[in-house]
């Protein structure tokens, strides 16, 4: 104790956890970071999961590693952010009652133990899940704000319902992803209205679960988390647990947020600007005073009062990465073509790799390829394909009422000049980097410091 007050943000992501120890009063510098991956499981073609354990151990190493390049910080609360979507089935239903208590040894136990491989965003076996929404009386559809899509937790669940009801009947818990990291550390089970409002089972205009379609889809209603703050106390982090992350025990574990919701927290936009983000999937984001759903975007609630229009793309980086790792190359040295001069007779990269929200049926592909073609000629035209699609859903905002004079970007390859520069020329709008490359998990230190 006595060393600079701090507080540690967690960001969940798709394929990995990144750490921020950050300074909680004066500036908010960043004192320490930590980082950690995992795999993305594809059990079959068209499903995407992971094992929660593996967020577990690579967010003990991350919080270590940050920990320990801030040896005098003085850790006095703790949040999480993650990536939206997809469903962890956790939780023995006999072994946690029903707040989701851990016992006396300090460890979550069976309140956190997972009863199968969390089924992800990307994941699209609730396809016919979605499309049964069409179905229901638009009374209990239109407050939810969102159009349908298989990786949202509210398909997913009806599937498992469908498919798996011995595992949802031995779960306590259906929870959003970083909601289960939380839970690993506190033993209490909780979400947040920015995670709550992608699930399509929750209402936006009444800031509270569907109760009416939870119902008609027949779902377990009961499984569903409480809803508070984001910037709540959401629990104690246990002693179990603490020992692993090697932080106190005790410490305060904030709510948190969705991962774009913490982002849009954290980046402090302009006037007239879009905020767009890129990891494994992409985002453009911009705020929104009131809801106002509009066919081809998302709107979800913002941290605080308000929401944001959401125009996503699954196509990012896990499609540059896949491009990446097939041909061989580091992320530099796929960034570095985009400053290759553009060629009219180039390959055309189609970013299709998993499906997209809008075209559930596009598919990827390298046209227009000839023997003269090289290696460095595919990982240009990727790029090329990427930010083509980017400008895609910017024309998608504007559609929604946004027209953006400026970008904020955050996110992976951000800093890198020559992909910057490509990024500009294809969306024709001036760019300005984020304060920080890590955007959520930076917001979600900012919800722990306001809890601090």
């Amino acid at each position: 104790m006595g060393g600079r007050a701090a507080v540690v943000g967690i960001d969940l992501g798709t394929s990995g956890v990144k750490v921020l120890v950050v300074a909680s009063e004066d500036d908010g510098v960043v004192l320490g970071r930590g980082r950690a991956e995992y795999p993305v499981l594809v059990p079959s073609v068209g499903r995407a999961e992971s094992e929660p354990g593996d967020w577990w151990r690579a967010t003990c190493g991350a919080v270590r590693e940050a920990v320990a390049a801030a040896p005098d910080a003085d850790i006095a609360a703790v949040a999480v952010a993650g990536q939206m979507h997809g469903v962890v089935l956790a939780g023995g239903a006999d072994g946690a009652d029903g707040a989701g208590r851990s016992g006396p040894a300090g460890f979550a136990g069976s309140a956190a133990d997972p009863v199968r491989p969390a089924i992800l965003w990307l994941d699209q076996r609730a396809a016919a899940e979605a499309d049964a929404y069409a179905d229901l009386p638009p009374a209990l559809t239109r407050p939810l704000g969102n159009r349908p899509s298989p990786g949202m937790a509210g398909p997913i669940l009806r599937w498992l319902v469908t498919h798996e009801p011995e595992r949802v009947a031995a779960a306590r818990w259906a929870l959003q992803p970083k909601d289960w990291l939380r839970l690993r550390m506190t033993g209490q089970a909780a979400t947040d209205p920015t995670d709550a409002s992608g699930t399509l089972l929750f209402d936006l205009e009444r800031d509270a679960w569907a109760a009416g379609l939870v119902a008609a889809l027949g779902l377990p209603g009961g499984k569903l988390p409480p809803v508070r703050d984001s910037a709540a106390v959401a629990g104690a982090l246990l002693a179990g647990p603490a020992a692993e992350l090697g932080l106190p025990p005790g410490l305060p574990v904030v709510t948190g947020a969705a991962d774009t919701a913490a982002a849009l927290y954290a980046a402090g936009l302009g006037a007239d600007e879009a905020m767009l983000t890129l990891g494994s999937g992409g985002q453009w984001m911009v705020p929104e005073p009131a809801f106002a759903p509009v066919d081809g975007t998302n709107v979800f609630r913002a941290v605080g009062d308000g929401f944001f229009r959401l125009a996503p793309l699954q196509n990012i980086g896990v499609t540059l990465n896949w491009v990446r790792t097939m041909l061989g190359v580091s992320w530099a040295d796929l960034y570095d073509t985009a400053a290759r001069p553009a060629r009219p007779d180039a390959p055309v990269f189609v970013p299709y790799l998993t499906p997209e929200r809008w075209d559930p049926g596009a598919t990827g592909a390298w046209t227009g390829l000839t023997l003269a073609d090289q290696r460095e000629d595919l990982l240009r035209s990727a790029l090329d394909g990427v930010a083509t699609l980017l400008r895609s859903r910017l024309d998608d905002l504007r559609a929604a009422g946004h027209d953006p004079r400026a970008v904020l970007l955050g996110g992976g390859g951000a800093t890198h000049p020559a992909w910057r520069a490509l990024l500009e020329a294809a969306l024709g709008l001036p760019l300005r980097a984020a304060a920080s490359d890590w955007l959520t998990a930076a917001g979600a230190a900012r919800l722990a410091a306001a809890a601090a």
